[in-house]
């Protein structure tokens, strides 16, 4: 029988290339983003019967929203087996003082608040199954970047909430992934606002990465996280992992031997 993985931010970057690898893996597939077109234009180019993949848009910050992805997974599939929470935002990008505070409050509510809501919802489905949680988290988590204040706290906020999923929850297997600095929108848009907000240094180093084409691909994230939602082994729960992490390595090596 096919697995289900629901996957947030999936319209584009590295939640479209995990959509496309899982979908290549075969799971069944329940895709979200806020962008209804470019996910619908996504779940087509995937699956133009819609058999084995649904899509549902809408802000992970909201409950309701959050409900309707689980029930489509349940009522299509019969359940979840994988959960990416990969949604997430940078903005607002300065220092504290000089950003929007109803923008660094947003960042909390899709980078942390979205996660805990979704996987709530799912949790029943999971613990039934056994299955994953792969929470897409960042550097940053463990890096104080100026300028990314909200950016910083919320990926270290997901990262003890995913801490406190393999404490509470010991039949699933819950799992923090850095992608690394990788080819998407979010890295277009520290090159575009980090100027004169960000040390220079640091913003030195994001744009001398692309100009290098030192950027990682979507695609090779990709592969990392449907493996591990796939594989991941149980002494992998709570834990924090790069996709260089030995261990991720080492599980790629032995899906594709």
């Amino acid at each position: 029988m096919s697995k289900t993985m629901i996957i947030t931010g999936a319209s584009r970057g590295i939640g479209a290339a995990i959509a496309r690898e899982a979908w290549a893996r075969g799971f069944n597939l329940v895709l979200n983003a806020r962008s209804g077109n470019a996910l619908n234009s996504l779940a087509k180019s995937l699956d133009v019967s819609a058999k084995r993949v649904a899509a549902v848009a809408g802000d992970v910050s909201e409950k309701e929203v959050c409900n309707r992805i689980v029930d489509t997974a349940l009522e299509r599939f019969g359940g979840v087996d994988v959960l990416v929470n990969n949604a997430g935002i940078l903005e607002p990008v300065g220092p504290l003082h000089a950003v929007d505070a109803n923008e660094w409050v947003q960042n909390l509510m899709v980078n942390v608040a979205g996660p805990v809501l979704l996987t709530r919802c799912a949790l029943v489905s999971l613990r039934q199954r056994h299955g994953c949680v792969i929470n897409i988290s960042s550097g940053a988590a463990v890096k104080a970047v100026r300028g990314w204040s909200a950016y910083c706290t919320s990926k270290a906020a997901l990262n003890h909430f995913n801490r406190m999923l393999c404490a509470e929850y010991p039949e699933i297997v819950a799992i923090a992934v850095s992608p690394g600095m990788t080819a998407t929108d979010m890295q277009a848009t520290i090159r575009e606002q980090g100027e004169g907000r960000m040390p220079k240094d640091e913003y030195r180093r994001f744009v001398d990465a692309h100009r290098k084409g030192e950027l990682r691909s979507p695609g090779d994230v990709a592969r990392a996280i449907v493996a591990l939602g796939r594989y991941a082994p149980q002494e992998l729960s709570g834990k924090f992992v790069t996709v260089e992490d030995p261990r991720v390595e080492a599980l790629l090596k032995a899906v594709a031997s």
